[in-house]
């Protein structure tokens, strides 16, 4: 078993505050939050006995329930690793961002490598 060095990606650069442009040049917003893959959480059946916890643990402690995402979303970004995003405008809602479609951070601004309508809500 190979032992977890860190983020790997763009997404070890994103920090809070951070403005979100999609593949289109859209902004999308500002980056709320940023998780990190559970490196020892692999599927939802959890680990063997003594092992790291589980991802539907550790759902459970990031998005609380109050996400609006479904548990098969929550389960995905909680694998692979997300950046919440505040959307702009009144009415946008978060939007997150997996790990994975992050094209590029340089300075304050993430690229991503999809367009906005391609994220979950």
């Amino acid at each position: 078993m190979t032992e977890f060095s860190g983020p790997e990606g763009p997404i070890r650069d994103v920090t809070e505050g951070m403005r979100v442009v999609d593949a289109d040049g859209e902004t999308v917003g500002t980056v709320d939050e940023v998780r990190m893959a559970d490196a020892g959480a692999d599927t939802s059946a959890g680990q063997s006995s003594g092992g790291p916890r589980n991802v539907l643990e550790w759902v459970a402690e990031v998005f609380g329930g109050e996400s609006g995402l479904s548990p098969q979303a929550q389960e995905r970004l909680a694998r692979l690793g997300f950046v919440r995003v505040d959307g702009r405008g009144l009415f946008s809602g978060r939007r997150y961002v997996e790990a994975d479609q992050i094209a590029s951070v340089a300075g304050d601004e993430v690229r991503l490598s999809v367009t906005e309508d391609q994220l979950f809500r």
